[in-house]
């Protein structure tokens, strides 16, 4: 057990309508264990502090999705730090490609993060066309004028 505030604190129990709390249950870094002694309201978590959560939501405008993303950068960073491949006879231990994995991973989250910020913006509006006629909303009755099927003389 750790001593208050060594390890990784975080607010115990995880509020799932703050961001850090929606980072933590997304992500999964939700295992955490009291301090000794007993430090009410925080719990050591297994992975991430608060304020690890923080700044990776900050580096991330605010975004869940961005700040996995930002974080799997990271851990993608460390893996290609520990890069090793070794072998001995027939047993192979390769770590090279785990950081690619990683870094995969990391695009993917920043993907889903671009998709959410384009799904805001999405927009269908009904423009003229350069034709005379006004558009006619789908589904109502069109009135009739002299002009049989296409509109050309510019009262409709």
């Amino acid at each position: 057990m750790a001593i208050y505030p060594a390890g990784n604190p975080g607010v115990y129990p995880l509020d799932p309508d703050t961001k850090v709390g929606q980072f933590r249950l997304v992500y999964g870094d939700t295992q955490s264990e009291p301090y000794d002694p007993v430090e009410a309201g925080f719990q050591n978590y297994s992975e991430l502090s608060d304020a690890e959560i923080e700044m990776f939501l900050a580096q991330g405008d605010d975004s869940v999705n961005r700040a996995i993303g930002y974080y799997y950068m990271r851990l993608s960073g460390d893996a290609a730090k520990r890069s090793i491949r070794a072998q001995d006879y027939d047993l192979v231990a390769d770590l090279t490609k785990r950081a690619a994995d990683l870094r995969a991973t990391a695009v993917w989250w920043f993907d889903q993060a671009d998709a959410e910020d384009a799904g805001s913006e999405d927009a269908f509006i009904i423009v003229p066309t350069g034709k005379r006629c006004e558009p006619w909303p789908e589904l109502a009755p069109r009135p009739v004028c002299g002009c049989r099927g296409a509109c050309f003389c510019g009262r409709w």
